[in-house]
C-alpha cells in the first residue's frame, strides 16, 4: 500500500487537466462509440458506484472518485478496456452489463504498473457501462481509455480460432470461462487437438507456456482406469489422439490429489494434473466456427476421390475488412488460387478442365504476389482477401455493403492422362 501511494503522489506532482471528462453520475453516463481513445479525468468526481467483491484488490473492493461512460458493442467477443497507453495516477476500472447498481462483470486495479486494463465479453448491440476511477479516495487520475475487440487467431488449416488467456483458474473454472467467451456469436471451449499438426500450429503461432486444455479423465466412464483410461474431450469428440509427455499420465501429484485434468507444456506435450494446479497459469480457448456464406453449384471429384470445397471465415462487415477464403479437399502438393465474380454461373470443363466453373460474368483471379499457393501435405489453401482490392478484368474494385460476391478455387490436379485442373464448388457471400 505504501508503495502505491508513494508512486501516486509522485505522479500527481505532474500537471493535471483543468476539467473533468466522463460523467460523475452513472445515470447520465457519457455516451461513446468506437475504440477511442477517449479522454477522461476524475478531478472533482465523487464516488457514485457501489463496492463489489469482484473489485477487491489489496483488501479494497471499491472504486473511488469515479466517472462513467456508456458504450455499445459493435461486435460479439472478448474486448479489452485499457488505460495503459496514456494515464497518470493509480486508476481502477470496472465494466457493467446491466443498469446502474448492478454487479460488475469485470474489474481491474493494476495491470500496467498502477494503471488498469481488463478483458470482458461483449455481445453485439448491447450497451455497457465503463466505470473509471481510482484505487484511493482523493487520488485522482486522468488520461485516455480505449476499447477494442480482442480478436482470436484464425488457423487457416481447419478454420478454427484460438486465444490464449493469461489467467490462473482451476481446470473446471477455466472450462467455464472458455465456454462463456464469445467470438462471432459462438461460445468457445478449452482447446481440443485432432493431430500433431494442430499442436504444431498452436506452438508456432500462439506460443503458450502452460495452459489448461480440454482433456479430462471421466471417472464414470466404462473405460476409466488409472492412469490412462477414461480421458475425454470437453466437446465430446472422440479422444483418439494423445500427446502425453514421457511418463505421463501417471496420476501422481505432489499435493496428493488425483490428477484428472490435462495441461500442455510449451513444447506441446501434455501432463495430467490436479484440479487446482499451482503451475498452470493459462488456458487456451478454441472456437470451432463455421463457414460464412452459402455454398452452391456442384464440384467434380478430383484425384483424391473427393470434390474440392470452398469456405470463408472472418467477418462479412465491410468495415472489418476481415475475410479469409479457404479451399479444402484438394490434392496434396498442387498449386491453386481463388477467383471472384459478382455473378454465379455453371460452365462445365472450361478450357479442358476436369471441373465445373461456378462463376459467371466478369471473373477476377487472385494471382498476385503470394496469392498462388501450394496445397502442401494438407490439401488446403487459404487467403486473407482485401475487400478494397477484389480483382476484376478491368482492375481491382471495392466491395460495398449489400453487394453479393461469389468465389471459387481453381487447382492443378493429376488425373487420368496427366496434369489437368479442377475447381471447388462456389461460395456466395453478401457483405454488410
Amino acid at each position: 500500500m505504501d508503495r502505491k501511494l508513494t508512486l501516486l503522489s509522485a505522479a500527481l506532482c505532474a500537471s493535471a487537466p483543468a476539467f473533468g471528462q466522463g460523467s460523475d453520475d452513472c445515470a447520465s453516463a457519457q455516451a461513446i462509440s468506437g475504440s477511442g481513445p477517449f479522454a477522461y479525468d476524475t478531478a472533482g468526481a465523487t464516488t457514485d458506484g457501489l463496492p463489489d467483491p469482484l473489485c477487491s484488490f489489496f483488501s479494497n473492493d471499491d472504486i473511488f472518485d469515479d466517472v462513467w461512460f456508456s458504450w455499445t458493442a459493435a461486435d460479439s467477443g472478448d474486448h479489452i478496456l485499457s488505460l495503459c497507453s496514456n494515464t497518470t495516477g493509480d486508476s481502477k476500472i470496472a465494466v457493467y452489463a446491466g443498469a446502474c447498481g448492478s454487479a460488475p462483470i469485470a474489474c481491474n486495479d493494476d495491470s500496467c504498473s498502477l494503471v488498469s486494463e481488463l478483458t470482458f465479453t461483449a455481445t453485439s448491440g448491447q450497451m455497457y457501462l465503463f466505470r473509471i476511477g481510482n484505487f484511493a479516495a482523493g487520488g485522482g487520475s486522468f488520461g485516455d481509455l480505449t476499447v477494442r475487440l480482442d480478436a482470436p487467431i484464425l488457423n487457416p488449416n481447419n478454420g478454427h480460432f484460438y486465444r490464449l488467456v493469461n489467467e490462473q483458474w482451476s481446470w473446471t473454472d477455466a472450462r467455464d470461462q472458455a465456454e462463456a467467451r464469445l467470438w462471432q456469436g459462438q461460445p468457445g471451449h478449452l482447446v481440443t487437438f485432432e493431430n500433431q499438426a494442430e499442436i504444431d500450429w498452436v506452438i508456432q503461432n500462439i506460443a503458450p507456456a502452460r495452459p489448461w486444455i480440454g482433456l479430462f479423465q471421466n471417472t464414470a466412464s466404462p473405460s476409466y482406469a488409472e492412469p490412462a483410461g477414461g480421458w475425454e474431450w470437453v466437446t465430446g469428440e472422440p479422444a483418439t489422439f494423445f500427446n502425453w509427455s514421457s511418463g505421463e499420465p501417471n496420476d501422481t501429484s505432489a499435493s496428493g490429489g488425483p490428477e484428472d485434468y490435462a495441461e500442455m507444456f510449451a513444447s506441446g506435450v501434455w501432463n495430467d494434473a490436479e484440479l487446482n494446479h499451482a503451475q498452470t497459469f493459462q488456458y487456451l480457448v478454441e472456437w470451432d466456427g463455421g463457414s460464412l456464406g452459402t455454398n452452391y453449384c456442384m464440384a467434380n471429384p478430383n484425384s483424391t476421390g473427393n470434390a474440392g470445397t470452398i469456405g470463408a471465415m472472418g467477418s462479412l462487415l465491410i468495415a472489418d475488412n476481415d475475410l479469409t477464403l479457404m479451399g479444402s479437399d484438394l490434392p496434396n502438393q498442387a498449386f491453386g488460387f481463388f477467383l471472384a465474380s459478382r455473378l454465379q454461373g455453371f460452365v462445365p470443363n472450361p478450357g479442358g478442365s476436369a471441373g465445373n466453373l461456378c462463376l459467371g460474368g466478369a471473373i477476377g483471379r487472385y494471382v498476385g504476389p503470394g496469392q498462388i499457393q501450394n496445397t502442401g501435405l494438407t490439401g488446403e489453401i487459404s487467403l486473407a482477401i482485401d475487400l478494397t482490392q477484389i480483382p476484376q478484368p478491368t482492375g481491382p474494385v471495392t466491395a460495398l455493403p449489400g453487394e453479393s460476391w461469389n468465389f471459387t478455387a481453381w487447382h492443378r490436379d493429376t488425373s487420368g492422362m496427366g496434369a489437368m485442373s479442377n475447381f471447388t464448388d462456389g461460395l456466395a457471400v453478401t457483405f454488410q
